[in-house]
């Protein structure tokens, strides 16, 4: 009797758990109005610095702070249930995820703004390719290799 591949769990070959970790690396940093302005000011001094065109980011007020701090708390989390509870459900979320937001990278690069934000979106689309081609897999192992039912 064969079954299907278990998933894999070794943290550092399985691309939802590196997205998780990577999320774990970058998301925290916006989650307190302090660092998240440190970070913004990073982004208008690069961007200033290599003369890109586009919009540097502007000065964000405290409404514009409140929701890039929801934003680094709610992925923080999000990474955090992925590392623990990592399953199949939490991947398929995850690689939609992934997908809205390179969608609306890819918006904000057309409406003007910075550049800096290309680096961010290939490392999306990255993660979204690799997390979907390991479900495409899954589920393509689990075609050709149904559970038996266990009848008592």
């Amino acid at each position: 009797m064969t079954h299907p591949p278990r998933p894999n769990r070794r943290p550092w070959t399985d691309p939802v758990r590196i997205g998780a970790l990577y999320d774990l690396a970058v998301a925290p940093v916006f989650a307190t109005p302090w660092t998240a302005r440190l970070a913004i000011d990073g982004f208008r001094a690069l961007h200033t610095a290599l003369d890109l065109p586009g919009r540097a980011p502007g000065e964000f007020g405290p409404e514009h702070l409140l929701f890039v701090t929801f934003f680094g708390v709610l992925v923080t989390m999000w990474a955090v249930v992925r590392l623990v509870r990592g399953n199949v459900v939490t991947a398929v979320a995850d690689t939609a995820g992934r997908a809205a937001f390179a969608l609306l990278m890819m918006y904000a690069l057309a409406t003007g703004a910075t550049p800096v934000l290309v680096v961010f979106l290939v490392v999306e689309i990255g993660f979204l390719l690799a997390q979907g081609w390991q479900l495409i897999r899954a589920r393509r192992a689990s075609a050709l290799h149904p559970r038996e039912t266990v009848t008592s």
